[in-house]
C-alpha cells in the first residue's frame, strides 16, 4: 500500500524474481479492467502466457514492484500495461508508457478493449491516436498509434 505522497519510481527490465508479483498485478488488473467477464476467467498463469515473447519492464518503488509493461519490439507493439490498483493516478502508468515508447524508438502500437473507457481515456490523454478497430469479436478492440515527435 502506498505511504505518503513522496516516492521514487525506478523503471527497469524485469527479472525472473519479478514474475510472481507481475502475475498478481496482471490477474487483479484484468479482473478489474474486464469486469464484464466472470472473475474466474482469469488466472495467475495467464501472465506467463501473455508475456512469454515480450520484453517486460517493471515500475518499482520503495514498496516493491507496482506495475509493468510488456513490449514486442519486433512488431513495435505494447501488449500489456498494468498497475497495482493501490498505485493508480500516481504517474506510474505514464512512466512505464514513456519507457516503452522510448524502447520502441518513439513509434508504437497498442490495442485496448473498446469497453475499457478508463484505459482509452488514459491513452488518448497521453497523445495516442485511435487508428481503427482491427476486428469485432465479442470484446472489440481499438488499435492506437503513437508517432515520434518532431
Amino acid at each position: 500500500m502506498p505511504t505518503g505522497d513522496r516516492f521514487r519510481i525506478a523503471i527497469r527490465s524485469a527479472d525472473a524474481d519479478d514474475a510472481p508479483r507481475c502475475a498478481e498485478i496482471f490477474l487483479h488488473g484484468r479482473r478489474n479492467a474486464f469486469s464484464w467477464h466472470p472473475a474466474d476467467r482469469f488466472g495467475l498463469d495467464d501472465y506467463y502466457d501473455c508475456v512469454q515473447e515480450d520484453a517486460v519492464l517493471v515500475a518499482e518503488t520503495q514498496n516493491g514492484v507496482v506495475g509493468f509493461v510488456s513490449i514486442d519490439a519486433t512488431a513495435g507493439f505494447i501488449h500489456n500495461l498494468f498497475i497495482d490498483a493501490a498505485w493508480h493516478n500516481r504517474g506510474i502508468g505514464s512512466a512505464l508508457l514513456r519507457a516503452a515508447v522510448e524502447r520502441l524508438h518513439g513509434s508504437a502500437l497498442l490495442a485496448c478493449a473498446a469497453r475499457n473507457a478508463a484505459a482509452r481515456a488514459f491513452y488518448e490523454h497521453k497523445g495516442w491516436t485511435p487508428v481503427h478497430r482491427p476486428y469485432d469479436p465479442p470484446d472489440p478492440l481499438v488499435l492506437y498509434r503513437m508517432e515520434p515527435v518532431g
